[in-house]
């Protein structure tokens, strides 16, 4: 029912994209044949006034020259062209009686008191003269010095017409604007609101579970594909952080199970037996040693995932990479003496800008994993120096080596080389180096020593 409502919705929206896009289609259409037939009326009328003005002009010359009756004269000279030519002439003296009058011959049918002079004239200038039919007259008034008073002008058919026909051919392609329009909007519409869609079908998809789904992209550069990228980008980082979030509580609960189940057992016996006060207090103890691992366990888990996620915040400072090599072999001092391992630091004297509390936790890590599988009597050796603007750190130990096939594996959570299962440990310290290293712009692997042992190999950016 919600999917049909989601649909119902769209279809809507589409709906009045197309009706919006048609109707802003239509009207502006309608407006720009009103502006041009507006234009054409216009010019085709100024062309019309300027072929009378010629003969205004002439006329004008031959009334100032020679007088009214050479005018007339010539007026019944040019009688049949006139009327032929649809040009409207009235002669009328200084008392107003008619001395020559031609009638275009559209309008013959009309009798001769239809053409009285208008009562109210502007003298040498246009104006429309209407009469009893579809056809007027546009006139000019020429006001001559003896009184006497010329109107000319022409018929407004031929301008009717024209604009008449300009409109039924709009008309006709006003149908196919809005055919065209109408399937216009549609294709607009759907191509509008397609990635609205494809974002809503992967919002979908992402709300049932898939954290996968992302939503298709065109072009990176077209406006709504560049909300879909940043979409995009915004459901990589949930699924990092959600998938981050299931691992951590996944390897939290595999964890812990083992310590805490540890804890119940110890108790249960000594709430069973008769025990000492001796007993009871070695029972407190180990519960407090299992309490301490799962608080390491869950810090580094945490630690992991910040990183993983790029939520690890890092306190960047200017150090020496000497005296940190330095300060993390003093704290495992004590532990090589004990098994006769002899530690070696073979540093450069240089600056790096890092976090010098995650760098000492990251080698300090990889140095107890040398320490812990190397034998009696070996030896353990950090190096550091520079090359192409990296810092390459390195520990190498004479253990036994780590096989090809699990290099990779060994920097999973909570992974532990079979050899390695009598061995205490979280299984996270080699996680937790991959992550500091990373939140750093470094990479970490290990190979094996041609002489045998493992070295592991950090490196990071340079400046």
């Amino acid at each position: 029912m919600f999917s049909i409502f989601k649909r119902a919705k769209i279809s809507l929206l589409t709906f009045r994209v197309m009706a919006a896009y048609f109707l802003l289609f239509f009207f502006s259409t309608i407006a720009l044949f009103g502006f041009s037939t507006l234009l054409l009326d216009t010019y085709v009328n100024d062309m019309e006034r300027e072929r009378i003005a010629e003969n205004v002009a002439s006329y004008i010359r031959i009334a100032n020259s020679d007088g009214v009756a050479a005018l007339a004269t010539q007026l019944s000279k040019d009688h049949a062209a006139n009327k032929v030519n649809n040009i409207y002439v009235q002669l009328l003296d200084a008392n107003g009686t008619p001395i020559w009058l031609t009638v275009p011959e559209q309008l013959d049918d009309l009798p001769s008191s239809e053409f009285s002079p208008p009562k109210t004239t502007k003298p040498n200038d246009w104006q429309h003269y209407d009469l009893p039919t579809e056809n007027d007259l546009d006139i000019f008034s020429q006001y001559f010095q003896d009184g006497s008073v010329l109107y000319i002008g022409r018929t407004t058919e031929r301008q009717e017409q024209l604009v008449e026909n300009l409109q039924r051919i709009f008309l006709i392609v006003l149908l196919g604007i809005i055919l065209f329009g109408a399937g216009g909007g549609a294709v607009f519409a759907y191509q509008v609101i397609r990635p609205l869609r494809k974002l809503t079908a992967t919002v979908t998809e992402v709300s049932s579970g898939d954290m996968s789904c992302r939503v298709p992209v065109r072009d990176p550069k077209g406006e709504l594909d560049e909300l879909a990228v940043l979409i995009n980008g915004m459901l990589q980082r949930i699924e990092t952080l959600v998938v981050a979030m299931r691992d951590a509580l996944n390897n939290v609960g595999h964890d812990l199970r083992t310590p805490l189940a540890r804890m119940k057992a110890k108790v249960e016996r000594a709430l069973i037996e008769d025990t000492s006060p001796e007993m009871q207090r070695e029972t407190l103890m180990d519960c407090a040693e299992e309490i301490e691992r799962i608080n390491n366990t869950i810090t580094m888990l945490m630690d992991i995932a910040e990183a993983e996620t790029g939520q690890m915040r890092l306190n960047i400072e200017t150090f020496s990479v000497r005296e940190l090599l330095t300060e993390v072999v003093e704290l495992y001092d004590l532990i090589a003496d004990e098994r006769r391992i002899t530690i070696t630091v073979e540093a450069e004297d240089v600056m790096i800008s890092a976090d010098r509390q995650r760098m000492a936790q990251a080698i300090g890590n990889l140095m107890d994993n040398a320490l812990k599988y190397t034998p009696e009597d070996g030896a353990v050796t950090l190096t550091a120096s520079t090359s192409n603007n990296k810092i390459i750190f390195a520990v190498r130990d004479t253990g036994a080596g780590i096989p090809f096939e699990e290099r990779e594996r060994i920097f999973d959570k909570l992974y532990r080389l079979d050899k390695s299962r009598s061995a205490k440990g979280l299984g996270l310290g080699l996680s937790l180096v991959r992550a500091v290293i990373a939140a750093h712009g470094g990479k970490v692997w290990v190979t094996n020593a041609p002489e045998g042992g493992s070295i592991f190999t950090i490196e990071l950016p340079f400046n």
